[in-house]
């Protein structure tokens, strides 16, 4: 029999080595995105240095933003595997690839960001219906990621590190709609400011149209609504603001910060929209957020879902 001692082992923690799996995953893939700007430098190299420093998904999840802002994005075999959306968890890290929010990296060629009703407080799609014909459509397309808000932002009850992250990731994206092809299978049709919005965002900042499906017709028809009228007279008009229940003030604090709609409809070059939606979209996000949470802003700590309807 050997007295020699046993050997430590060097095995890293589970949480730890799917974090450095995490980082090692998204760092490799940077590389193989599309660009299709020819124009845009995509540099990896800021990016990857800030991601390395992070020796912890906590550590990362209370620094994302510091310099430069990331998003998970769920690669496409675990989207195309789930029976159910997934809802953002820490030990489901193998699903992801973190991409920076920065020109290059998110693209419509690689990325779908998903818009979508919540079915329920406590999940948008607790039978899968939608999951199900989302995977149909995406199946013969050619991409690789996905955003969807339920499964790459963490979900109520949130630590205090993942709420930091959560109001950032809020602040971003905007970035991450304008950059990705846009899904969507819309329920029948029921007034929804955030789905508003995402549409909004999307055709009035992409090349192309949105093709006019049943499903969405009425949203881009106020869409056009409030490009010959106004914003403000279009929410009221169709129920947008009347159904959240709250006073006077906080209706006007809300027609005061609706920015991104406006600055959309004012039909500003993209580089002047970026940049006046970076300086103004964390105050309307949490203005809006708060009214639907009856919450004074700027906390956003609902134990509702994300999105509340």
């Amino acid at each position: 029999m050997s007295n020699s001692p046993e050997a430590p082992s060097c095995a890293l923690p589970p949480h730890l080595a799917s974090w450095r799996s995490l980082v090692t995953r998204s760092i490799a893939a940077w590389d193989n995105l599309a660009t299709t700007d020819q124009t845009i430098y995509k540099n990896t190299g800021i990016p990857r240095s800030i991601l390395k420093e992070c020796r912890t998904l906590d550590n990362f999840l209370k620094k994302s933003g510091d310099l430069l802002s990331f998003w998970f994005f769920q690669q496409r075999s675990a989207f195309m595997s789930q029976k159910h959306m997934k809802k953002w968890s820490r030990n489901e890290l193998n699903d992801y690839i973190l991409f920076p929010a920065s020109p290059g990296f998110v693209s419509r060629s690689d990325c779908f960001f998903v818009s979508h009703f919540w079915q329920t407080q406590e999940d948008p799609d607790p039978d899968g219906e939608y999951l199900r014909l989302h995977q149909a459509e995406f199946e013969p397309q050619a991409w690789s990621y996905i955003w969807v808000d339920w499964t790459c932002m963490p979900q109520n009850p949130r630590l205090p590190r993942e709420q930091v992250y959560f109001n950032r990731c809020l602040r971003t994206m905007s970035g991450i709609i304008r950059n990705c092809g846009f899904a969507y299978f819309y329920p029948p049709f029921k007034p929804r400011l955030w789905i508003l919005y995402e549409i909004t965002e999307y055709a009035l900042t992409c090349s192309g149209k949105i093709a006019i499906t049943p499903d969405i017709k009425l949203f881009l028809q106020h869409i056009d609504e409030m490009v010959t009228t106004s914003v403000q007279a279009t929410l009221v008009k169709h129920v947008l603001l009347r159904r959240l229940d709250f006073n006077v003030y906080r209706i006007r604090k809300i027609m005061d910060n609706i920015t991104w709609l406006k600055t959309l409809l004012m039909g500003r070059g993209i580089d002047s929209l970026n940049s006046h939606i970076n300086n103004c979209e964390a105050r309307s996000i949490r203005i809006i957020y708060s009214a639907h949470t009856k919450q004074s802003p700027p906390s956003l700590t609902s134990s509702q879902s994300t999105y509340p309807d």
